[in-house]
């Protein structure tokens, strides 16, 4: 069996390294049209302030591995056509500018998805600039070294934007966020969102919600960001407002998109096209997701997985909420760790459906355990009886997760 992968970013990788553990003998091609694989986005924002020597020995592990899986893998290969019928790719190696044909049994995409930019004067000045591959965060690393860079602005104050921001407040710089929306963090519940903008403000972290980008004022470089109520020095500005997934390859294959442009894939990967797959950015899953995430900013860690209680409302579910605070272990046990959780259930038969916390350390465990909660059908008092380590029913309740199952009404 021959499987061709589109893309060599974190999820091409990956799938490649699992269909060639699970499909023996199939004979595996990677085309990647970049310079780099095997480095989830994600991530980048982490080698910010951080040594780049992790990231090369990750990225080196993983060629040594796909390598002594017999995956053939392509650096700057770009796929630029399907034919679906025909089962081939057209791909161009940009090294040479020559064009050939592959032909494929099966073809997973994983192209992942591109930075959205304001189009507003300014926006081709040097210093602003999106964090999406390997070469930005070369640029970035470099650019913010400059002595004169001290006033850093994100466009964003999503998940991507407040990633980006803890990186430049490791570094020393003055951070602002500028959010569009009225609220950081559109993901969470409003008032959810407002505590969490108040520790992070403790923190430094300046915020401009509700304020449209009107400008990028300055010569060659950004000196400034000019919005609706406001300018606001700026010596770069990296734009975080959200991503197109990076479809374009499918049209006239027939493939079903979702609203925002990703492909739809069902449980098995597979999409509405035959022998296509696909995984990753480009994708969303026809059956929904319970969108579980987390990141750690300065001091906080925050997380949330399954519906918020704005989402359940707008759904026409009829849901109470309860939120509470806790601590990571036992108070016997030195330095607990704060955590406050809101959870979202079903009023009538008090099934879990969502929730979102922030805290000190070990957020993500609790989300992980309500996720698996809301995948099983969990109500509040089956998830709140549930033994955790040091928090049995035998013992005195100290774990936030049976505390805010405690506080359910």
């Amino acid at each position: 069996m021959k499987i061709i992968i589109i893309g060599s970013i974190a999820a091409g990788v990956s799938a490649a390294a699992r269909l060639a553990a699970a499909q023996r003998g199939a004979q595996i091609t990677v085309y990647e049209k970049g310079g780099f694989y095997s480095c989830g986005t994600g991530g980048l924002p982490h080698y910010l302030c951080e040594d780049l020597d992790s990231l090369n020995k990750a990225i080196q592990a993983k060629e040594t591995e796909l390598n002594a899986q017999g995956i053939t893998a392509h650096l700057r290969h770009e796929v630029r056509g399907i034919d679906a019928a025909a089962r081939k790719v057209t791909v161009c190696d940009l090294a040479t500018g020559r064009v050939f044909e592959d032909h494929y049994d099966k073809l997973v995409l994983a192209t992942g998805s591109s930075n959205r930019v304001p189009q507003v004067p300014g926006s081709d000045r040097v210093g602003v600039q999106t964090l999406k591959t390997v070469e930005d965060l070369i640029f970035l690393k470099e650019f913010v070294r400059t002595p004169y860079v001290r006033d850093i602005v994100i466009l964003g104050g999503s998940w991507a934007g407040l990633e980006i921001a803890k990186s430049f407040l490791k570094l020393g710089r003055n951070v602002r966020i500028i959010e569009k929306e009225q609220q950081l963090l559109p993901q969470f519940d409003p008032e959810v969102s407002k505590l969490i903008q108040k520790e992070l403000e403790a923190q430094g972290v300046q915020f401009n919600l509700g304020e449209q980008v009107h400008s990028f004022p300055g010569r060659t470089f950004v000196e400034q960001v000019q919005t609706n109520r406001g300018t606001y020095p700026c010596d770069l500005c990296v734009v975080a407002i959200g991503v197109t997934p990076n479809t374009g390859l499918l049209a006239g294959t027939g493939a079903q998109l979702a609203p925002n442009g990703a492909v739809l894939i069902g449980a098995d990967l597979a999409t509405s096209v035959p022998n296509i797959y696909a995984v990753g950015d480009c994708a969303a899953c026809r059956d929904g997701s319970l969108r579980t995430s987390s990141l750690k900013v300065a001091d906080l860690e925050i997380a949330r997985t399954g519906l918020t209680e704005t989402e359940a409302r707008k759904a026409g579910l009829r849901v109470k909420s309860a939120m509470a605070t806790g601590t990571d272990r036992p108070g016997i046990c030195p330095n607990p760790h704060r955590i406050t959780i809101k959870l979202v259930y079903e009023a009538n038969t008090r099934q879990v459906l969502g929730a979102q916390a922030w805290g000190e350390k070990n957020v993500s465990a609790r989300i992980n355990a309500i996720a698996v909660a809301i995948r099983a059908g969990m109500t509040v008092e089956a998830l709140g009886q549930v033994d955790f380590v040091y928090s049995s029913s035998s013992c005195s309740i100290w774990d936030p997760v049976q505390i805010v199952c405690g506080q359910a009404q």
